[in-house]
């Protein structure tokens, strides 16, 4: 039963990327027939960026359609693997004209996969970076903060956007929803949030969204700190 299982996940997997290939192939082709037309450099804007949109919605699908994957045997060190992640956002962010600050505790050890754990991390910064752009001058500026709190691992991920309705917080971790106009500049799937919500279950996680104070949303991530006396410290980070 588990071989069948797992040769049903690569089945999917293959299947998934083959759809991914089919269709962003086209996408590409129709962005250079764009770029040789004669339409105006409005209309020509204006049809990339739908494209952009559509291409953003196929990558969120496969991503939630992607399988957890297995716990690893060994746990990693979350923050050495968290500083490389937002070293990263943090060059990235910026070349948008952004900013992206960490608070990252060192040592703190988790069992759960790499891939994932970047996954759900790079998740909740693009949600900041793409709805969470500051009132006050229209740029994202993120917090990303790490720490330790009892036999937790808390793993933050701060904007001063708009915010979001107290209400909603529940309905924005569903499959397929989006908030309201204050942080929907940008179309997609409305899956970020539900692929973190998911990986995070697979290794006893939680995932919830916070006010931030003055303005804006908290992504706030609770994950099981690994002991040494249940799993073998991975320390070649």
């Amino acid at each position: 039963m588990a071989r069948d299982i797992r040769q049903t996940e690569a089945d999917r997997e293959l299947m998934l990327a083959g759809i991914s290939h089919d269709l962003r192939t086209p996408l590409a082709r129709m962005r250079l027939e764009i770029e040789l037309s004669n339409v105006s450099d409005e209309t020509r804007s204006a049809i990339d960026e739908d494209l952009g949109q559509i291409d953003h919605s196929i990558g969120q699908l496969m991503e939630y359609a992607r399988p957890a994957g297995v716990l690893p045997e060994r746990a990693i060190n979350v923050s050495s693997i968290l500083r490389d992640i937002t070293d990263r956002e943090k060059a990235h962010t910026e070349s948008l004209g952004g900013t992206l600050r960490t608070m990252i505790q060192p040592n703190l050890y988790a069992r759960i996969g790499e891939l994932n754990l970047k996954r759900i991390v790079s998740n909740l910064i693009e949600n900041s970076r793409r709805y969470g752009r500051s009132v006050a001058d229209g740029q994202p500026h993120i917090l990303v903060r790490v720490r330790e709190k009892g036999s937790m691992i808390e793993i933050e991920v701060c904007d001063n956007g708009a915010g979001i309705n107290a209400k909603d917080t529940e309905r924005l971790l569903r499959p397929f929803s989006r908030g309201e106009a204050a942080r929907t500049g940008v179309s997609g799937a409305g899956l970020g949030l539900s692929i973190v919500e998911r990986l995070l279950q697979h290794v006893g996680g939680t995932l919830k969204l916070l006010p931030n104070q003055p303005t804006g949303l908290v992504g706030h991530i609770e994950i099981p700190k690994a002991r040494d006396r249940n799993y073998q410290l991975d320390t070649q980070y």
